[in-house]
């Protein structure tokens, strides 16, 4: 190529000489953490209850009162208590209501003492575990009948090949609908879409699944007697009512 005066070589310009900037590369985002965790299976109302104990008793010091007061129906309302039938200190028969990791209702005493506790906190994890084994041989069953039910091939229990069944509460799809409508004066037609979304039916919360647990109130503290000294002219007299006077019935 022939050069002039009016000719630049090739990288004289001192843009020529810089080198092109690097786009920075994208990092990959992160997904979310809440995303990727797995929702854990929905429990039993008897898997809480056990649970609920063993956390109670791990917690609690033993030295603090029922605040809902307990109950003083000596078993008689309800069940005798599996873990703290009575009160070794005043005799006090306990129900199943008086739970085991608070003091007892009447004399305050501690119901169970530290080796007690801790054999009773072991009773209760290997109570859990039988539990949750239960259920999970029931699931079993359930989807073994319902494939024998299908005329599948049988699957044999505890293999783990047979789908659990799914604790995600169904959901019904919206549908869509359309409305044709004639106008009488004008002769014409209009066509309207409605989209009739279904309310989803929620599973009932603890506060609505637990009914409320009648309890016996304490005895008072004073004994009601009378003080009154007796008639001798009437010792059968009801004396808790004054001033009583037998009216006879009306004449006919």
């Amino acid at each position: 190529m022939r050069r002039t005066a009016w000719s630049i070589a090739a990288g004289s310009v001192p843009s020529d000489r810089l080198r092109p900037a690097q786009r920075p590369q994208h990092a990959p985002q992160k997904q979310n953490k809440g995303k990727g965790k797995t929702q854990e299976p929905l429990k039993s109302q008897a898997v809480r209850k056990l649970q609920s104990l063993a956390e109670g008793i791990q917690k609690s010091s033993g030295r603090d009162k029922d605040p809902k007061g307990g109950c003083f129906c000596q078993a008689r309302e309800h069940d005798l208590s599996l873990y703290t039938p009575i009160c070794r200190d005043c005799g006090l028969i306990l129900c199943a209501i008086n739970l085991p990791y608070y003091a007892c209702p009447h004399c305050s005493a501690v119901l169970l003492s530290d080796a007690a506790r801790s054999s009773l906190s072991t009773r209760l994890n290997e109570e859990i575990s039988k539990q949750i084994a239960k259920e999970e041989e029931e699931k079993e069953r359930v989807v073994q009948e319902a494939r024998e039910a299908e005329g599948a091939f049988p699957v044999l229990l505890g293999s783990g090949t047979s789908p659990s069944p799914s604790n995600t509460p169904f959901r019904p799809l919206a549908q869509t609908h359309k409305v044709l409508s004639l106008n009488s004066k004008t002769k014409k037609y209009t066509v309207s879409s409605y989209t009739n979304t279904p309310v989803s039916s929620r599973p009932a919360s603890r506060a609505e699944s637990e009914e409320e647990i009648y309890r016996v109130a304490a005895p008072p503290p004073e004994v009601d007697y009378v003080k009154s000294s007796s008639n001798r002219n009437r010792p059968w007299s009801n004396m808790r009512i004054e001033d009583l006077h037998y009216v006879p019935p009306p004449m006919k």
